[in-house]
């Protein structure tokens, strides 16, 4: 009992502190990781799925399911010494309102689909932003 009532009482102290955004705001973010399978974009199978993937994109922004995209690692594989493989090399912020959904999106991504990357789902509470992000996630979230 004491547990609970201390994590009650924290979280309502840590709830409203000043640095955090007047709600917390709920997404859902794809993370991806690089499989053996990989296929750098610079080949013709690599560049194939590269632009599979970005139409797979334009389909999120277009049904407002996106909130940001991007590679990650690139400057660790730039040099095109690094294998890729094993390290999270995407990550995708969805607006979508359930799991379920979000795990659809991730598994339709083509460089899950050809076995290039693993995409994982995770649930993720925005609760510290700069104001004018929270303002337009939070449009974003009342969209959706």
């Amino acid at each position: 009992l004491y547990r609970l009532s201390f994590f009650i009482q924290y979280n309502s102290l840590v709830m409203k502190h000043t640095i955090l955004n007047e709600k917390p705001i709920d997404v859902f973010v794809i993370i991806a990781e690089t499989l053996e399978k990989w296929q750098h974009p610079g080949t013709p199978e690599g560049n194939l799925v590269l632009m599979e993937h970005y139409k797979w994109g334009a389909e999120l922004k277009e049904n407002n399911k996106i909130i940001l995209a991007g590679p990650a690692n690139l400057d660790l594989m730039a040099s095109g010494t690094l294998n890729p493989v094993g390290l999270t090399t995407g990550i995708i912020m969805l607006n979508v309102k359930t799991r379920e959904e979000a795990i659809l999106w991730a598994e339709k991504d083509p460089f899950h689909v050809h076995g290039f990357r693993k995409n994982v789902v995770h649930s993720m509470k925005i609760t510290i932003t700069e104001m004018s992000v929270f303002e337009t996630l939070e449009k974003l979230n009342n969209q959706s």
